[in-house]
């Protein structure tokens, strides 16, 4: 009996707020622009840019090769401005004090798709169940959030890259991993949270989380990593298994 494949219109892609999250390697006005070009791709030509930086602003204006509106995040910005364009509203480098600004000119552009990309606030990049929830669990999910408060959790992450390190003190070493995400298709939320360590140059899978792993997640999952292949637990393995032999030999 042949099995079912899942199959996956990629529909859900299609969601009005996306959020990407990479390293950046160069921070400079420069390199935000390329940034920001390079995750737009083809949508750049009818799309706006919303920089967090009104320099980078200023430098796309002035470079070449720039198609898409550039606009600087306290920057004017009306409905009539933003009806001039029907592609995506991009927020690049956006800062936390920012999001307030943020949310005013997507209401301006209300009905265009948004992608944050590398956005400084903090939420959980589900579309704000997991806000929801913790709402709930603090008795406040019957009061109404705020128009600030739902916008900056309505994001979903699609791609996310965030290398990290932890120094472990009691086994001597610093491991070197990433958290990563990356949606091909199908419902965003069904493509889980990966938790990464590099392994003699290249990443190995050490856990997964359908949520994003919070900091004692990730401790955990790079501390049972460590402790794997940590010398002295394969002795301690090795120990036992000679004792439970020792043990059934007496039965």
């Amino acid at each position: 009996k042949a099995s079912k494949k899942r199959r996956s219109s990629g529909r859900a892609l299609s969601a009005t707020r996306l959020a990407v999250e990479l390293p950046v390697m160069d921070d400079s006005d420069e390199g935000t622009i390329e940034m920001a070009t390079a995750t737009l791709g083809d949508a750049a030509r009818d799309a706006t840019v919303v920089f967090g930086s009104a320099s980078a602003v200023e430098a796309a204006r002035e470079g070449s090769g720039v198609e898409y509106e550039c606009v600087g995040i306290d920057e004017p910005w009306t409905p009539a401005m933003a009806s001039e364009r029907k592609g995506v509203i991009a927020l690049v480098g956006v800062s936390a004090d920012g999001v307030e600004a943020a949310a005013r000119k997507c209401r301006a552009g209300e009905g265009r798709p948004v992608v944050c990309v590398n956005v400084e606030w903090e939420h959980d990049g589900d579309g704000g169940l997991a806000h929801a929830m913790s709402r709930q669990k603090a008795g406040i999910d019957d009061q109404p959030m705020t128009e600030v408060e739902a916008f900056a959790n309505s994001f979903v992450v699609v791609y996310s890259f965030l290398p990290l390190s932890i120094q472990a003190n009691m086994f001597g070493s610093t491991l070197e991993g990433a958290v990563f995400k990356c949606v091909r298709g199908g419902a965003p939320a069904g493509t889980p949270w990966r938790i990464l360590v590099k392994e003699k140059g290249a990443f190995a899978q050490v856990g997964a989380m359908q949520r994003r792993p919070q900091q004692t997640d990730l401790e955990a999952a790079l501390y049972n990593s460590i402790a794997a292949k940590s010398p002295v637990n394969e002795a301690v393995g090795k120990a036992s298994g000679f004792f439970r032999g020792l043990m059934n030999k007496d039965k």
